[in-house]
C-alpha cells in the first residue's frame, strides 16, 4: 500500500498512528484558574485560557508509575455484599485511581500533575473520552512485551544460567 493512499484514508492513518505511537492530539481543555490574579492574566491573555491534551510515547518511569497505580485497582467487592452494592463500591473505590491514571500518563514527566489536568479529566470529558484515553495509555503501557521480557528472563534462570558475568582467576 503506498502512503498516499494511506494519508487519503482517515481510518487508515489513525491505525498508522496508533502503531507508530505518534505524539497526537486528543482536545482541547479550558484552564479553571483558582485565583483571581490568574484569571485577569487569564482573561489579558498572559496565561493560557485553554490547554491542549497530547498523548505521547510513555517514559519508562510514567509505565512504572501506571503499573503501580493498576496493581491498585480493586476488582472485588466485600464478603457479604449484595452484588449492587459491591459493584457501586468497586466504581467509588476505584474513580481516583483511574483519574490518577489518567493524569500521571497525559502529564508523562517527574512532577505530579498539574490541578487543571485533573478538573478538566473529572468535569471536562466525556465518558467516552475517558474510556478512549484509558485504552490509549494501556495500549502505550505496551504490558506485553514487558511480560514477554520477564517471561524470558525467567526461563533464563530456569535453566541455571547466570546473567553474571564469570570471573576469571589467575591459580
Amino acid at each position: 500500500m503506498n502512503t498516499n493512499t494511506i494519508s487519503n484514508n482517515p481510518i487508515g492513518k489513525e491505525m498508522a498512528d496508533a502503531i507508530s505511537d505518534k505524539t497526537t492530539f486528543f482536545k482541547k481543555v479550558k484552564v479553571n484558574y483558582p485565583y483571581w490574579w490568574q484569571r485577569v492574566f487569564a482573561f489579558l491573555c498572559i496565561l493560557p485560557r485553554t490547554k491542549s491534551i497530547i498523548l505521547s510515547e510513555l517514559h519508562p518511569a510514567t509505565v512504572y508509575r501506571l503499573l503501580s497505580v493498576l496493581i491498585d485497582l480493586r476488582v472485588k467487592g466485600d464478603e457479604g455484599d449484595t452484588e449492587e452494592l459491591s459493584f457501586y463500591k468497586i466504581i467509588q473505590s476505584n474513580l481516583p485511581l483511574l483519574t490518577d491514571y489518567i493524569a500521571i500518563a497525559l502529564n508523562n514527566r517527574v512532577e505530579e500533575p498539574p490541578k487543571w489536568l485533573y478538573q478538566a479529566i473529572n468535569y471536562q470529558l466525556s465518558p467516552k473520552d475517558l474510556e478512549y484515553l484509558v485504552n490509549d495509555i494501556y495500549r502505550r503501557l505496551d504490558v506485553e512485551t514487558f511480560f514477554g521480557i520477564l517471561a524470558s528472563l525467567r526461563k533464563v534462570q530456569e535453566i541455571g544460567a547466570t546473567l553474571d558475568p564469570e570471573v576469571h582467576t589467575h591459580s
